[in-house]
């Protein structure tokens, strides 16, 4: 139960994160708003390691010795900050943060299908509803938008 609750509460931070990223791309430009909040994740890492005392993380010889895969979490993660920037401010909120979860939903059906071996058809339609239905909304405020100005 706990991890579903961790879960959850994972979302919501994500949104907040998302919305953050989005004002201070806004406000200071994409690459700026990137900048701000990977200067500040690297402050709260480094309180972390110094709270939890794990301080030979931060020998060179440790950093070198981490597989150089595991760097490509960060670069991943900058480039899905800056694109969730860009397309949060093309769209809204509400379509950003589903096509997000689309996005995350297909890559997980794809990693469990090659590294763990498992697939699900249900899995792929729970995935095509959630798109069909983020169409749909976007469909019903398509038409009554043009109502409006038709009207």
């Amino acid at each position: 139960m706990i991890y579903i609750i961790t879960a959850f509460f994972n979302g919501l931070l994500n949104s907040v994160n998302r919305l953050t990223n989005v004002k201070a791309g806004k406000i200071f430009g994409t690459g700026n708003g990137a900048l701000i909040n990977y200067i500040e994740a690297t402050f709260l890492s480094l309180a972390l390691i110094f709270l939890t005392g794990n301080r030979t993380e931060l020998i060179w010889g440790h950093v070198r010795s981490v597989p150089v895969w595991v760097y490509l979490g960060s670069i991943c993660g900058l480039i899905a900050q800056l694109m969730q920037i860009v397309g949060t401010l093309r769209t809204n909120a509400t379509v950003s943060s589903i096509l997000m979860l689309v996005g995350n939903l297909g890559a997980a059906v794809v990693l469990d299908y090659f590294l763990l071996d498992i697939f699900s058809w249900w899995k792929v339609v729970g995935i095509t509803l959630i798109l069909l239905g983020t169409a749909w909304i976007e469909l019903a405020k398509t038409k009554g938008k043009n109502k409006t100005e038709n009207g």
